[in-house]
């Protein structure tokens, strides 16, 4: 069992790989001009595709904010700098609370 988000993600995107998926969908980490970060999972042909369609928004005093989403075809989540453990978080529990 990972001990952290990052070490789940590492082991889910792992059992994904099947050869064609991590090609030509897989998943994408970029960072914003804003700043922050933008997580895009795709999800068609993964242990995923199962999960049911969500949306979270929350700010923080100080400026922090997170925004993800999951559907059909992808997970999307971008957060400011500090968030990118909590927007793995997010995609590991909406995807772990659907098996």
């Amino acid at each position: 069992m990972p001990r952290n988000d990052l070490e789940w993600l590492e082991e889910w995107y792992q059992r994904q790989c099947n050869g064609n998926w991590e090609h030509t969908q897989g998943m994408r980490l970029e960072m914003l001009d804003n700043p922050g970060w933008q997580l895009t999972i795709h999800l068609s042909g993964t242990s995923a595709r199962i999960a049911r369609p969500q949306r979270l928004r929350m700010e923080t005093r100080g400026g922090g904010w997170l925004a993800c989403s999951i559907g059909e075809e992808c997970f999307e989540g971008s957060g400011d700098p500090r968030k990118l453990e909590q927007i793995i978080g997010v995609f590991r529990r909406w995807v772990e609370t659907d098996r």
